[in-house]
């Protein structure tokens, strides 16, 4: 059976509009369409657009006006930032403490075809590394990049990728990274984790799946990164509004 992981309504509706805004689809002080039209044209319900829209406001792309509607501010500064341990597993500067474990073609597993929405089993190609330290292994990381974005750029080359891949893919094939999706679970360690982590078979480990889209929604690749328990804790900083 394969593994889906299907896009909420309000999300795509998100994307569109983010898009819209960025291409000069929808110019600073443009109107957007009511949410009736909107409602209308993504065949969704009110409170779904609403949800959209809350969210476009709350980030900064448009402004509400009584009575009026909503308003394109443009595209807003940056805020919140990623964690360090999602951009190390993202931009994949393979130079100093790492270790590449694999290179190569591999067939995509259930979950990693859902997160890159191609049908399972579809070769892409993975990029295996973990990082090491005096005391030993701290984490493992595997990218895979669906075979039309990797061929062509050096992340079918086995040797070590100096800087950030993202910047290497926007290079090479012109495509932009937008923002990253994270789902994060507890679990116990495999095996093969186990081994490369050095670690022992009732390890608890963090593993993130992240996944780098384009502003239309769009996947570029994915990162799963495994984390041993024992060996790290997650803190973050963020502003409440």
């Amino acid at each position: 059976m394969a593994y889906e992981i299907p896009t909420p309504k309000y999300l795509r509706v998100l994307n569109t509009l983010r898009k819209r805004i960025e291409d000069g689809d929808y110019a600073p002080g443009a109107a957007l369409p009511s949410e009736n039209q909107l409602c209308t044209e993504f065949g969704v319900s009110r409170p779904t657009v609403l949800k959209a829209l809350g969210i476009l406001k709350q980030d900064g792309w448009i402004e509400s006006q009584q009575g009026k509607g909503s308003f394109v501010r443009g595209r807003p500064a940056s805020g919140r930032t990623s964690p360090d341990y999602a951009r190390d597993a993202v931009e994949l500067d393979e130079t100093g403490e790492t270790e590449i474990l694999h290179v190569g073609p591999v067939l995509a597993s259930p979950r990693i075809a859902a997160e890159l929405k191609i049908p399972e089993g579809t070769p892409v190609y993975e990029r295996r590394r973990r990082t090491v330290s005096e005391a030993g292994p701290v984490d493992l990381v595997a990218t895979f990049v669906p075979v039309d974005i990797a061929v062509g750029t050096d992340i079918t080359r086995p040797d070590p990728i100096a800087g950030g891949l993202l910047d290497l893919i926007a290079r090479r094939k012109g495509l932009r990274p937008d923002y990253a999706t994270e789902r994060m679970t507890a679990r116990r360690v495999s095996d093969v984790e186990a081994e490369a982590l050095d670690v022992p078979a009732d390890e608890s480990v963090m593993s993130v799946v992240i996944t780098v889209h384009q502003a239309s929604g769009d996947p570029i690749m994915t990162s799963v990164l495994v984390m041993p328990g024992s060996r790290h804790e997650i803190e973050d900083t963020y502003a409440l509004s």
